[in-house]
């Protein structure tokens, strides 16, 4: 797999892009509709699978290579594998810290120190200066956590 994917020239009709994505929306919304509540234990997986296997065959009708798909698909499952591994770990560790009485200690602990009419303004400082100090406002409410 050394070789570099062919790069494909003619336009792709805009309905003919959409249409993985059409489906697989509609065959979400069937699958929560059905199943409700259960729709996340295997017809969310099938309906993503389906929706990958037509946009494969969209692409082998426009010409595209099966080794050039292979090729995308394991570009865009490695980019992706990364976030599930960094969401695998935090997942891992708070579950940890929940089950040894970490987080409700720090929890129970801080609410000992902090009056709860400070709770605010704390916050805010807090999150300030977490956002000035490593420089980016999205990180810190996603680790701090609103």
């Amino acid at each position: 797999m050394s070789e570099k994917p062919t790069q494909h020239k003619t336009p792709i009709p805009l309905w003919l892009a959409l249409l993985p994505l059409v489906l697989l929306i509609s065959m979400l919304a069937l699958s929560v509709g059905l199943f409700h509540d259960n729709s996340s234990y295997g017809p969310n997986q099938i309906a993503l699978m389906l929706a990958a296997g037509v946009a494969s065959l969209v692409g082998l009708h426009l010409g595209m290579s099966w080794r050039d798909l292979e090729h995308a698909m394991v570009e865009g499952i490695t980019l992706a594998l990364k976030a599930c591994l960094i969401l695998l770990a935090v997942g891992s560790l708070i579950g940890t810290w929940m089950l040894a009485g970490t987080a409700p200690a720090v929890i129970y602990f801080g609410l000992g120190i902090l009056d709860p009419a400070w709770f605010y303004p704390a916050v805010l400082i807090i999150c300030s200066l977490v956002s000035l100090s490593i420089g980016s406002s999205w990180t810190t409410a996603g680790t701090i956590g609103l």
